[in-house]
């Protein structure tokens, strides 16, 4: 027996989403997984401009435009849109132009691909190897410069004690802090060898996040808390996820400044899908503040070591944290623009 499909069932039985617009951006038909990517029905979205189904997001209609223009497919890679303040997706968007019967130019169908949090985990492994890269190197090195390091920090120590002229005195005290500074900088790239024992255990998250609040103190801005206490346990290394989640905490409170704001929210996934299509729920925390924001070039190698916003930080941290987010099999994103920015980790749940 011979079945036969119609265009519009396999359209609608597409994985992808699609949205077909006229010359003027309205919206002309959209299948079933675009609805489900912007979260609406097809009778809300078919005969609005796209323009307001993405409002603040001008990728999209640049994408169409210029392929309407060129007659010919365009492509951009995880691009970020937000058909609602509560959904965030990232998604790979194609371009096509349509011609009609006569061969005139009537449009373009728009194709959204979600990118998985699969390959968002193949990048953070990629990442990974790099940080063990660097710290293996560091490993390698550190006691031949620590070594030496510590002998000028003696010399200078015993310069002070023979001569207590003011200037050399200042620069005796310069040469120390010079040391120091380069001791601890060792220290930390250190952390990112791979040979740090993991002490599995099961944790509760909220515990941890009290406790790096216990160490930040009282001065402001006090963070304030969005706590689902429903969340089930996670496991994980305890002192590690305490450094990781005081890096995000002091990092959003320097930026929002003594009179900003910043919060943390957590609450369950619906289900993360990871390697060959497996989906688990994963606790999220979110760290948010509202500080001028992480600038427009940075934003993509803001996890990458020696890349910082800090006139004085060391661009380690944040390397760090993604390291220790995907050492527990988890993601951390960063969203940010002018007047706030937004870190979130998934971290999967125990199994039960």
């Amino acid at each position: 027996m011979n079945a036969t499909f119609s265009p519009d069932n396999l359209f609608d039985q597409l994985p992808t989403g699609f949205i077909t617009v006229d010359r003027r951006g309205v919206v002309r038909d959209v299948n079933s997984a675009a609805e489900r990517l912007l979260g609406k029905p097809r009778r809300r979205l078919i005969g609005r401009p796209l323009s307001k189904l993405l409002p603040g997001h001008p990728v999209a209609e640049d994408l169409l435009n210029r392929a309407q223009q060129l007659l010919m497919p365009c492509r951009f890679r995880n691009a970020q849109i937000h058909p609602d303040p509560d959904t965030h997706l990232t998604v790979s968007l194609t371009a096509c132009p349509l011609q009609d019967a006569n061969g005139e130019l009537a449009g373009a169908v728009l194709q959204l691909e979600e990118v998985s949090a699969a390959e968002r985990l193949e990048e953070g492994e990629r990442l990974n190897e790099t940080l063990d890269s660097l710290g293996s190197m560091a490993l390698a090195v550190a006691h031949e410069v620590k070594n030496p390091l510590a002998g000028i920090r003696g010399a200078a120590q015993i310069l002070e004690l023979e001569c207590q002229a003011p200037a050399t005195l200042e620069c005796t005290r310069l040469i120390r802090d010079e040391v120091d500074r380069i001791t601890r900088l060792l220290d930390t790239l250190l952390g990112l060898a791979d040979d740090q024992p993991f002490m599995e255990g099961e944790i509760n998250i909220h515990q941890i996040l009290d406790h790096v609040l216990q160490i930040c103190g009282a001065p402001p801005p006090l963070p304030q808390r969005d706590y689902d206490p429903s969340l089930p346990a996670i496991r994980g290394d305890r002192d590690q996820l305490v450094q990781l989640f005081l890096n995000l905490v002091k990092n959003a409170r320097e930026a929002a400044g003594p009179e900003g704001r910043v919060e943390i929210h957590t609450r369950i996934s619906q289900g993360v899908r990871l390697v060959q299509g497996q989906r688990r729920h994963h606790v999220i925390v979110e760290i948010r503040d509202n500080g001028p924001g992480i600038p427009a070039a940075l934003r993509k190698r803001i996890f990458l070591p020696f890349v910082t916003t800090k006139s004085r930080g060391t661009g380690l941290g944040l390397a760090i944290s993604r390291k220790i987010v995907n050492d527990h099999g988890g993601l951390m994103e960063v969203k940010s623009h002018p007047g706030q920015t937004l870190f979130r980790v998934l971290l999967p749940v125990a199994a039960p």
